[in-house]
């Protein structure tokens, strides 16, 4: 007499139980994967946007006492040396040694650059070779004028000097930088105003 055996289920995968199973791990992978880069990205956007901002406040917080304490050069000359939409020459004595250096921030490209000339020679002068440069404030856009000038007739809504600007008649000096890092896509702009002490009228 012959027993039928019973059936028994193979123990391992079928071929589209695999397929299934990898096609799990791939979408659960690929969704890990995508939360990740965005943690990534968003940090290092917030990290960039935080080295701007720093970077505009170390600016602020350095050319605000130095342009209420210009004063006339060492030879002389008016405390404002030069004036322009993207930059501003003048004079201030930033290290205390009782001489006006020459400090000069200016755009360069999309970086705002601060360059210092300290007097030098007999008769004392101010030899641009001298010009130490360094960089303050990067990914600058000029959307608008980063220097704005105005004179003692402004009282908060007079428009801007314009071109030729009248170095003598200037008592109040605007910033305005704007940053937009490569990656960004929203900008960030802050503005200072300034009055120089020894320029001051009625401002």
């Amino acid at each position: 007499m012959i027993i039928p055996q019973p059936l028994h289920r193979n123990s391992g995968f079928t071929l589209v139980e695999v397929l299934i199973s990898i096609t799990l791990f791939v979408g659960i992978a690929f969704i890990i994967g995508t939360f990740i880069k965005s943690v990534l990205d968003y940090e290092l956007l917030f990290t960039q946007q935080l080295t701007a901002q720093q970077e505009i406040e170390t600016t602020f917080a350095t050319v605000l006492p130095e342009m209420r304490s210009m004063v006339p050069s060492a030879l002389g000359s008016y405390p404002i040396g030069q004036v322009a939409t993207s930059s501003i020459t003048f004079f201030v004595d930033i290290d205390g040694d009782t001489i006006s250096d020459q400090v000069r921030y200016f755009l360069s490209g999309t970086v705002l650059k601060k360059g210092i000339t300290r007097p030098s020679g007999s008769p004392l002068s101010y030899n641009s070779a001298n010009e130490i440069v360094n960089d303050v404030v990067r990914n600058v856009v000029m959307t608008a004028p980063v220097f704005t000038f105005y004179d003692e007739n402004y009282t908060g809504s007079e428009p801007a000097m314009t071109s030729p600007v009248v170095i003598s008649d200037i008592r109040l000096i605007k910033i305005l930088l704007t940053v937009k890092d490569p990656n960004e896509t929203v900008p960030l702009s802050a503005s200072i105003d300034i009055v120089p002490r020894n320029l001051r009228t009625n401002l």
